[in-house]
């Protein structure tokens, strides 16, 4: 009775806060939702997150997981970032791996999957902030995930196992879509390539059973597949927006192999907040060039043929204004184009 009482008081507490600051009716609907899931968690979960965490160390004792987990985590630790598929990124210092653990720490004591999901988002964002700085370039989703293996195994803590699950099994199944349902894959992917670390061999790839696991889950937890899975990795695609006044800011973004760059251009209005998209175009940035990409063209796929090339040079997306929109047409022969853009033609090249 008395938890009930509690989750009506903080439900009626927030309809009274909306309409304090002049929200309407239809606008309170709207929120009623999340305001119920809440306060629910509050009411429902914050009680349970003790029981549920010991059943889960339990069974992971009993089944001999959790022993086998930390020798393999001991073990990782030891290795150096290029035995875990690490490929040129230049990996956090000690300091950066005490503060993330520190967040991760933090991370434990929360009860609601939602926060804890926003602050595993905000660990692997500073990972990727890290591997930008230390290595002055962009890295794409094909690199974080051995990235975020190796930091896994330096913070050496087996409680984000369960960590992971709990967040798994209770968030929102509308919320595993976008960056953080793909950054909560990412890291049970890193935490399943630790435990198979021995008999794997430091495998950069995940098992079968992993993979399994996981779209058994996908399955279950959403009915229309709306969270990114493992084999989905590479439909993500890392996109700077750089603007003048306030730099570059980049997101992962999902971009199907079959996306042109116009349908791209409208996904990062919409998730820069880009205020003046008709001012804005995609750019494929290496060391030596910058070119812009033409509306038919796929970046997926010029990201891939450029995988695909020996010794491929380090390159990035970037989403930025353009002073002069005036891209040109594919059906100008490409030695008379003024190399502003990159023709679907030249993918073949």
């Amino acid at each position: 009775m008395a938890k009930t009482k509690e989750l009506s008081k903080d439900v009626r507490d927030k309809i009274v806060d909306l309409h304090k600051v002049g929200k309407c009716y239809k606008t309170i609907a709207k929120q009623l939702d999340t305001v119920l899931e809440k306060a629910m968690h509050k009411c429902v979960l914050k009680p349970l997150k003790g029981v549920v965490e010991v059943a889960l160390h339990d069974f992971q004792v009993s089944s001999g997981g959790w022993q086998q987990l930390r020798e393999n985590l001991a073990l990782a630790k030891t290795r150096r970032p290029q035995d875990l598929g690490v490929d040129g990124a230049v990996p956090p210092d000690p300091v950066a791996i005490e503060k993330i653990r520190h967040k991760f720490q933090n991370m434990r004591k929360m009860y609601s999957p939602d926060k804890k999901v926003s602050l595993l988002l905000r660990v692997c964002k500073l990972i990727y902030t890290i591997m930008q700085d230390n290595s002055g370039r962009m890295y794409g989703a094909d690199d974080f995930l051995p990235m975020l293996t190796y930091v896994l195994a330096q913070c050496d803590m087996p409680q984000l196992d369960t960590e992971i699950l709990y967040m798994m099994e209770l968030l929102d199944p509308s919320l595993l879509h976008g960056e953080g349902g793909y950054y909560l894959t990412s890291a049970y992917g890193a935490m399943a390539l630790i435990k198979n670390f021995q008999e794997e061999q430091a495998a950069r790839v995940l098992s079968s059973e992993a993979r399994d696991t996981l779209h058994q889950w996908h399955r279950r937890r959403t009915a229309q597949r709306m969270a990114p899975s493992v084999d989905d990795f590479q439909n993500y695609l890392r996109v700077a927006l750089q603007e003048v006044n306030s730099g570059c800011t980049a997101k992962t973004l999902l971009v199907h192999p079959y996306s042109t760059t116009e349908e791209v251009c409208s996904l990062c209005a919409y998730k820069f907040k880009v205020h003046d998209p008709e001012n804005h175009d995609l750019f494929l940035i290496t060391e030596a060039t910058s070119q812009q990409l033409a509306p038919d063209t796929h970046p997926q796929r010029i990201k891939a043929e450029i995988h695909s090339r020996p010794n491929s040079p380090p390159f990035h997306f970037v989403y930025r204004r353009v002073p002069n929109l005036n891209l040109c047409i594919p059906t100008i022969p490409a030695n008379q184009h003024s190399g502003n853009c990159l023709l679907p033609s030249q993918l073949d090249e």
